[in-house]
């Protein structure tokens, strides 16, 4: 079989990596080159953006959550560390420092995360360190993944273009998407290679991160279901996820006396069930009257509070983007990996927030993220897409970093 050495071997389709040999982890060695360096660049990219705006660009006023401040330091600090930590950021410091403690805002975020920033110290430092340790892995696992379904070409361009996203800056920062990337990305490897009892647990503890991973109970029964034959024993699997959501909800019972508070919490940002359809329409309308603010300089990195209307006009277009993405992927990548990426969509289209209709738009993209398996297949077989996404993702990266380093409201 032919060999593509932008990213190692590939396997055939039903092939399940063995124990790796010496000559085995020689062929590999181009597959952990190119995922080191593209993590290597990517992130400096991002961390280099990000100090520099941090220095000459003005700051919003950081809100921070009740009952604690924004972590002080030196400026050295904040320009290395410090200026990862802003908006969810700060919550999810808070829980790691302070635990829940009787509130109820704070359910919204899971607690995975948090515990693993305490395992590591529980600082900003600890975060940032998980974070960027949780891609590192997210890119391998990803990488095999795409290589074992559509070949290395492709997984070359899928760890590009998700690194490269304009909002892949969240991959470095004290938030919880690296962990479930990482999570969510190694448990549908696992699954892939028909390593049930890896891909189980994975899968539930992705659900101790993000509600999102409650969505892989799908394509787990949809692929375990096609190669196994729809055996009951080999489908309970896919309860991995429900089972994973329960003890966190077990965990909020005595507590706060309600398992679903974490879902209640989520009104405190307006966020309330709406038609997909409604809050399309909803968000054309937001951002039409956001157009002339975000093209204003000094609207986007305005002094004081940081209002969230301009981030309406980048809410749509990444929203926009993902649908066009997911419509072109459906014949370019396996369907469980396709079913859960509209499943992921579906949530922010059906959850939208008062007066921000897509609010985090541009950052939630990232949970979907078969959609850069769809995107990668279009850049391997096109060209002239190569150019294109960068020159698009580049500059657009810049300012979002720049406005997240400086405090401002991006997703």
């Amino acid at each position: 079989m032919a060999r593509d050495w932008s990213l190692g071997t590939h396997y055939p389709v039903d092939a399940t990596p063995r124990v790796a040999r010496p000559e085995a982890a020689e062929r590999e060695w181009p597959l952990v080159k190119s995922v080191a360096w593209i993590f290597i660049l990517s992130r400096l990219f991002f961390f280099e953006v990000a100090s520099l705006a941090y220095i000459y660009l003005p700051h919003a006023w950081v809100e921070a959550p009740e009952g604690t401040l924004p972590p002080s330091g030196s400026i050295l600090y904040h320009i290395t560390a410090g200026l990862w930590v802003h908006w969810d950021g700060l919550w999810y410091l808070s829980i790691a420092t302070y635990g829940y403690r009787n509130r109820p805002t704070a359910t919204a975020f899971f607690p995975l995360y948090p515990l693993a920033m305490k395992l590591f110290g529980g600082g900003v430092i600890s975060g940032i360190v998980v974070s960027l340790l949780c891609f590192l892995l997210a890119l391998w696992f990803l990488a095999r993944l795409v290589t074992l379904e559509l070949g290395p070409r492709v997984a070359w361009y899928t760890l590009l273009a998700l690194a490269f996203f304009p909002t892949a800056f969240y991959l470095n920062a004290v938030y919880s998407e690296s962990l479930f990337l990482m999570l969510a990305s190694g448990s549908l490897y696992f699954l892939r290679t028909r390593r049930y009892w890896l891909a189980g647990p994975l899968g539930a503890l992705a659900t101790l991160v993000s509600m999102y991973g409650i969505l892989l109970a799908v394509p787990f029964f949809w692929f375990i279901g096609r190669r196994e034959g729809w055996r009951i024993g080999r489908l309970a699997h896919a309860l991995w996820m429900p089972l994973g959501l329960s003890g966190y909800m077990a965990f909020l019972v005595p507590r706060f006396g309600y398992p679903l508070i974490f879902e209640k919490a989520q009104s405190n940002w307006g966020r309330h069930f709406e038609f997909f359809g409604v809050t399309l329409y909803q968000a054309f309308q937001s951002a039409l009257k956001a157009m002339p603010l975000d093209f204003h300089w000094h609207q986007l990195f305005a002094l004081g509070v940081p209002s969230t209307t301009p981030s309406n006009f980048f809410n749509l277009l990444f929203g926009l983007g993902a649908i066009a993405l997911l419509v072109m992927s459906f014949r370019r990548i396996p369907f469980y990996l396709w079913i859960y990426a509209l499943l992921a969509l579906l949530i922010p289209f059906s959850y939208p927030a008062n007066g921000t209709p897509l609010m985090s738009m541009p950052r939630l993209v990232l949970e979907a993220f078969p959609l850069f398996i769809g995107l990668g297949s279009i850049m391997a077989r096109v060209p002239w897409t190569r150019a294109a996404y960068f020159v698009l993702a580049v500059p657009v990266g810049i300012i979002l970093t720049a406005l997240f380093a400086t405090a401002h409201w991006v997703a």
